[in-house]
């Protein structure tokens, strides 16, 4: 069977460590959609406020307010209607317990943490390096091929 091989990843948003297998990685950077749309709200956020205090933004941001405060008597209002709860981001369990083993976090596999996934060879274009890789714990796995002097 061949050795599936999994890379450790933090978490950019909530610092989560998860794994990720070679056939999944699509250069993943958070655990779960909901750390990627966090995340990604408040960049938008971080830009929007750079934009609001340029000349233009200040100029789009008061008419957006003499728009809002013309058409706010047409509106009716409801009383007492109730807000949206806050969906606050639940760190959830260490995934790194020493009862589990290492799986990816998209497909499930199994398998052993590497630093970097092997290169990919296609075709016989690498036939005299080694066919391996060492792992973070300095094991290897793999063999050489080719004419080693």
């Amino acid at each position: 069977m061949k050795n599936l091989f999994l890379k450790e990843i933090i978490c950019n948003w909530c610092g989560n460590i998860f794994h990720v297998c070679q056939s999944c990685w699509r250069g993943q950077a958070y655990c779960s959609d909901a750390c990627r749309t966090a995340a990604k709200s408040k960049a938008h956020r971080k830009t929007q406020q750079k934009y609001s205090s340029t000349k233009n933004g200040k100029k789009v941001r008061a008419l957006a307010a003499s728009r809002r405060r013309r058409l706010s008597h047409r509106k009716k209002t409801v009383a007492d209607t109730p807000s949206k709860p806050v969906n606050e981001h639940v760190k959830r369990n260490d995934q790194s317990s020493t009862t589990l083993l290492p799986h990816c976090l998209f497909c499930g596999r199994t398998g052993s943490i590497v630093d970097h996934f092997p290169r990919r060879s296609y075709g016989m274009r690498h036939r005299d390096t080694f066919e391996g890789i060492f792992t973070g714990t300095g094991e290897y796995y793999g063999r050489k091929t080719g004419d080693f002097k």
